[in-house]
């Protein structure tokens, strides 16, 4: 598991229509700031003494009292209000084009257009349409020439739609009987992403027309199938949906400066948290080394003889292949190949017999007598369901307490201590396991950009009572200051003269 020091940090140099301009940031960070970029509506810099992004976004808002009913703005149906059925019937026909085949020729002739002009011109095919509205502000937008684009896929709007209604999204995978989960391939879920990036397009040009309650009904849309796809079995299907959740994020930040959008308090309030659910994906994830290579369930501690193990190196081959764990001497010969997973087990076999009695402290007759293959196996199987529970544990407790604990962050050295004594059947927890700490944090950072615009919008909230003035502290809000999930407390905020700072760590 490889935890970063680097963040993102969010700013928002924020005006209010009536008031003062006041500020809305992440961590504090050096005012010495180098790699000036934009990315969507921030200005971004990182910091060189820590590494960290700083994003800036300017805007002004105006103060907005809660809706009245209060619950009137949802970002999609309740669980009362939604309906039976798959949503995922309803992203595969906005993705499928069906018998739109003019309009998907259409869209590759544009995009080969904007390759073949970037080409020419030497820049990122990005900064040209119809990839380039992607990152634009709506004031910005060319309305009439976005719109006849848009009009290539205006069929996905109503699919889109009906997907944000049904309560449940099952791609039917039946991933405990796939022979090789690794391997399997999720173009459906990438392609949400194109989906979340057209949606956001449209939101933009609706605020743009002034289309307010348009506008709002994308957003939830999108915010929906970020919540579905946290049902998928796929991490990957997860971080999809966190992707598509920061598409609305922006979008929500471009809404609320709208002079007429609505206070947003209480449907942010509303949504499922966390949005994207994690839980069911990390439970597979937890399970993948026995998914992927399903003969190691048979590996215990009852003595086998040679012959098994010789059978079972044969049968055991292709799925530690998969794994790319035969070792450097790899070839496409099949006897070559087995002969690097043989020696590699062979070599293996000190460091896994002093793990099992030193660390397992099993009998040392008993481990002396297992064939060589056994030592290994038991080894790497025992060793794997060690590393991956000593990370996994973590996860039952909140991200604050846990980046506050001395055993979670010194689990990265003592997984490469006990490796490198170990050496090959070590190599399982170290392919399969780093990246899981960027995934909660992924999910965290989303609830914490989520909290961020609670936040202001409670500050909206206490501007219509107060003449536009900011509150001194956010003890002085009519609604609870949301809780920034990597410190457990309310948004830091302070008022410096004419500005008020909101800062997430």
């Amino acid at each position: 598991m490889s935890k970063s020091n680097r963040k993102r940090l969010f700013r928002f140099a924020i005006s209010l229509a009536v008031g003062c301009p006041w500020i809305l940031q992440g961590p504090s960070t050096s005012l010495y700031a180098q790699e000036v970029q934009r990315s969507g509506p921030f200005v971004v810099q990182r910091d060189a003494q820590s590494g960290n992004l700083l994003h800036t976004m300017e805007m002004t808002i105006h103060p907005k009292a809660e809706p009245r009913p209060a619950l009137k703005y949802q970002f999609f149906p309740d669980p009362f209000e939604s309906v039976d059925g798959n949503s995922a019937i309803y992203y595969l026909k906005a993705q499928g084009f069906l018998e739109q085949t003019g309009s998907r020729n259409l869209l590759n002739e544009m995009t080969q257009k904007a390759v073949k002009e970037a080409s020419e011109k030497g820049v990122d095919m990005y900064q040209l349409p119809p990839f380039v509205w992607q990152d634009m502000a709506p004031k910005d937008l060319p309305v009439e020439e976005v719109k006849k684009y848009l009009a290539l896929t205006r069929f996905q709007t109503y699919f889109l739609a009906e997907a944000a209604r049904r309560r449940t999204y099952s791609a039917d995978r039946n991933m405990r009987d796939q022979e090789n989960p690794i391997g399997y391939l999720l173009p459906e879920i990438q392609s949400m992403r194109e989906l979340a990036r057209t949606q956001s397009v449209r939101c933009r040009v609706a605020i743009a027309e002034g289309r307010i309650q348009d506008a709002f009904e994308i957003i939830g849309q999108q915010f929906a199938m970020a919540n579905h796809l946290g049902a998928d079995d796929f991490i990957v299907s997860n971080l999809v949906g966190v992707a598509c959740a920061g598409i609305a994020w922006q979008d929500a930040l471009y809404f609320v400066e709208h002079a007429d959008a609505p206070n947003l308090y209480w449907a942010i309030a509303s949504l499922p948290h966390p949005l994207v659910d994690i839980e069911g994906s990390m439970a597979f994830e937890r399970q993948l080394l026995y998914q992927q290579v399903k003969l190691l369930r048979e590996v215990n501690e009852t003595p086998k003889p040679a012959a098994y193990w010789q059978d079972f190196i044969d049968k055991v081959l292709p799925a530690f292949q998969s794994l790319e764990m035969i070792g450097p001497a790899r070839t496409s010969d099949p006897e070559l190949t087995r002969a690097a997973f043989v020696a590699a087990i062979g070599a293996s076999y000190p460091g896994a017999k002093r793990f099992l009695l030193e660390e397992l402290q099993m009998d040392r007759a008993k481990v002396e007598a297992y064939p060589t293959a056994q030592v290994v196996f038991l080894a790497l199987c025992r060793f794997y369901d060690r590393a991956r529970d000593d990370q996994f544990k973590w996860y039952k407790i909140p991200i604050e307490r846990a980046m506050a604990n001395p055993g979670y962050r010194k689990m990265d050295e003592q997984l490469r201590q006990s490796s490198s004594r170990l050496g090959w059947a070590s190599a399982p927890p170290n392919l399969l396991l780093p990246a899981l700490s960027q995934i909660k944090a992924a999910q965290q950072r989303l609830q914490q950009s989520l909290a961020l615009l609670q936040t202001v919008e409670a500050i909206r909230m206490y501007g219509t009572d107060h003449q536009g003035k900011l509150p001194v502290t956010l003890d002085e809000l009519p609604v609870p200051a949301p809780l920034d999930p990597f410190t457990g407390k309310p948004i830091a905020y302070e008022v410096d003269r004419d500005r008020a700072i909101l800062t997430g760590h």
